[in-house]
């Protein structure tokens, strides 16, 4: 999987970029078939005390449907790891569906 990472008013440091392809490998646990990943990264730079001044955006392309994820925190660190943790669900949530689905369709066929 290739994670893309970019930013508004900011710049994206090494140590950033490294924690952000860390946790991105935890999307790549669940499924192979995740075709790739975008994440955007965004700060205020006049709020530095406020809980909602970093904001990130994740889009994980899986094939038939995105995932689109967005999570705020205080530190861009934590808001990483919320986001990531929230696209983990989500596309743990589209393979479920997909896989009862088609374990319904193969029911009927035989059945």
């Amino acid at each position: 999987m290739q994670l893309q990472v970019s930013s508004k008013h900011m710049d994206v440091t090494p140590a950033i970029r490294a924690f952000a392809n860390r946790q991105a490998s935890k999307l790549v646990r669940l499924s192979k078939k995740i075709i790739g990943a975008k994440l955007f990264l965004e700060t205020i730079p006049k709020k530095h005390n406020d809980p909602g001044a970093n904001t990130v955006t994740y889009e994980v392309e899986v094939p038939g449907k995105n995932v689109v994820v967005q999570a705020r925190g205080s530190d861009l660190y934590q808001a990483i790891t919320s986001a990531t943790n929230s696209a983990a669900r989500q596309v743990r949530k589209v393979f479920e569906k997909r896989r009862t689905k088609r374990r319904q369709q193969e029911g009927e066929l035989v059945g």
